[in-house]
């Protein structure tokens, strides 16, 4: 693979893309809620939440107005990666149910008018998957090449500098075969051949078991790290800065690299063509959308989801990553609406990989003691941005970003990068469901996963369900407004130029409809000249007046106007 193989993939998406179809598509612009199974809803009162766990809270999620839910891997899994190392794609992890809770829920979503998905993983297994272990033992049994395999280079050591996106390098020696293996990301999930047809076909059979139990489709994990150079190239330095999108914090080796050969190339293109046929399958055809990490996402995403045999969406981390000023957010938007077509992407402002928002976005805001404000805001911005949303659990409380000690860490990543990155730990931590039961009614366990966090108390869903200005009322008010104005689906975007230091304006357009929405992140009053007058609010919170074509918002105050 080449520089200009690359460059060309990108300049055939860009002038290839198109006006969405007409009328758009469930998924065009959808709001998802996150489901990250381990922390959601324990029944079975082992600790972990569970499947049964999610049917429980259906209700809860439908009620709040999205369109469909996501559920993070549930799929057997010695969980060194919280199940995103999967040893079995047909099952389920006993301490998360059966396969038929699976279909329950699948079921009982339908019934509540909520489409479903499920994280899979088409890229790695885990180590203890029986495909590994046969591939790995050595060179010439059928399985042999299922994985990738290389070659220790002259010196021993490994066959190129590619790095690990924990930490590390990405490659795991394997004394059976006296090869490496490649390793994207843990020692113990080594890479899928998926240029191997054999493998392929598994794969694909694998994601027909759950759609053929009536699964609506996938959210397809790591989508960057499909395939790679088939010359295992090295990849050139980089300074840290030119990796906004990376995480892992400030010091991550992965940082210093430029990604050329390990990730995001052209090899990748006609696996996803494969996982799209499936999808399209079945009638109606079932969604596919694709994370995009550690990459510039918003200039890649039209080459995954351009035409009709790619992706049908993409979501990815430059919207979290790129905010150290609200500069960057407005520039990142401008990019955005240059490259994507309108209803192909998904905002995420936190999932289960990055800090709570407000924490994360709006930390002086929580400091001032305006967290209740600051979560608000950031919920309109997501519900009013060009595309749709997936709202991650919890945030629709407004929850804070917790400590966690180093003793009490699950996760992988931080252990591997501590002290300089915390890990994910405290964005997984348990949903607090009722301010007096024991673990606030997440689970009866006297040891659970991971530990409710004591002030999640204050915020949680019981007391907040009895506050008409709680974050939990003004989510289902926000996401009931947001489907009043369909062209929010997939109208264009234009950001506005000129506008005060703390603000986010832009316009939506579409067939002669237009839709302002205006946004202060400060903590001071601003006035913001609007492009005409004779407009009126038709959502906003806080302080705001308008005057002719002259907005006045008070401190983290919004507006959207028609």
């Amino acid at each position: 693979m080449s520089v200009t193989e690359r460059d060309a993939e990108l300049v055939y998406a860009i002038t290839h893309r198109g006006s969405p179809p007409e009328p758009p598509e469930w998924w065009r612009g959808a709001v998802f809620y996150e489901v990250y199974t381990h922390s959601f809803n324990d029944t079975m009162g082992n600790g972990y939440g569970d499947i049964r766990g999610v049917t429980e809270k259906l209700p809860y999620i439908r009620d709040l107005g999205v369109d469909g839910l996501w559920l993070t891997p549930f799929y057997p899994s010695p969980q060194h990666d919280n199940g995103y190392d999967v040893s079995d794609f047909k099952g389920v992890h006993d301490p998360f149910g059966k396969v038929e809770d699976v279909q329950e829920l699948i079921d009982e979503a339908h019934a509540k008018g909520l489409k479903i998905m499920f994280d899979f993983i088409a890229g790695h297994t885990s180590d203890q998957h029986p495909w590994f272990r046969e591939s790995a033992a050595s060179r010439d049994n059928d399985k042999a090449d299922w994985y990738v395999w290389a070659d220790p280079a002259l010196d021993g050591g490994a066959p190129n500098n590619w790095i690990s996106s924990f930490g590390g390098r990405a490659w795991r020696w394997v004394p059976q075969r006296a090869q490496y293996c490649y390793r994207p990301f843990l020692e113990s999930q080594p890479a899928l051949n998926l240029r191997n047809q054999q493998v392929l076909a598994e794969v694909l059979g694998n994601m027909r078991f759950w759609l053929d139990m009536g699964l609506d489709g996938y959210r397809l994990d790591a989508i960057q790290c499909l395939s790679h150079d088939s010359e295992l190239r090295s990849n050139p330095p980089a300074r840290a800065s030119e990796n906004p999108s990376v995480g892992g914090g400030p010091n991550n080796p992965f940082k210093h690299q430029i990604h050329l050969f390990d990730r995001d190339v052209p090899e990748a293109i006609p696996i996803i063509r494969q996982l799209r046929r499936v999808a399209n399958e079945y009638d109606p055809p079932r969604v596919l959308i694709g994370e995009l990490a550690d990459v510039d996402s918003s200039r890649l995403a039209p080459k995954y989801t351009v035409d009709n045999d790619r992706l049908h969406a993409v979501y990815d981390f430059d919207l979290i990553n790129r905010a150290e000023t609200l500069r960057d957010w407005t520039d990142m938007l401008r990019l955005r609406s240059r490259y994507l077509v309108p209803g192909s992407s998904l905002n995420v402002l936190t999932n289960h990989d990055s800090p709570r928002s407000v924490s994360n976005l709006m930390p002086r805001a929580c400091k001032a003691g305006h967290r209740r404000e600051a979560a608000k805001l950031l919920l309109f911005l997501q519900a009013t941005l060009m595309g749709g949303a997936i709202l991650f659990q919890g945030e629709e409380l407004g929850l804070e970003q917790p400590h966690i000690p180093y003793e009490e860490l699950q996760d992988p990543w931080a252990k591997a990068l501590w002290p300089d990155f915390e890990g994910r730990d405290g964005v997984r931590c348990p949903i607090p469901w009722r301010h007096d039961a024991p673990n606030c009614g997440f689970t009866t366990s006297e040891e659970p996963w991971l530990k409710v966090p004591e002030r999640y108390a204050e915020h949680a869903l019981d007391l907040q369900e009895d506050d008409p200005e709680s974050v939990l009322q003004f989510t289902r008010r926000l996401l009931r407004w947001r489907r009043t104005v369909p062209m929010l689906r997939t109208a264009a975007e234009h950001t506005f130029e000129d506008t005060p230091m703390r603000v986010i304006a832009f316009e939506r357009e579409k067939a002669g409809e237009s839709l302002i929405s205006v946004s202060n992140f400060g903590m001071k009053p601003v006035e913001v000249t609007l492009p005409r007058s004779s407009l009126k609010p038709q959502f906003y919170d806080g302080e705001i007046a308008l005057d002719e074509d002259r907005l006045s918002l008070g401190p983290l105050a919004f507006a959207a106007m028609t």
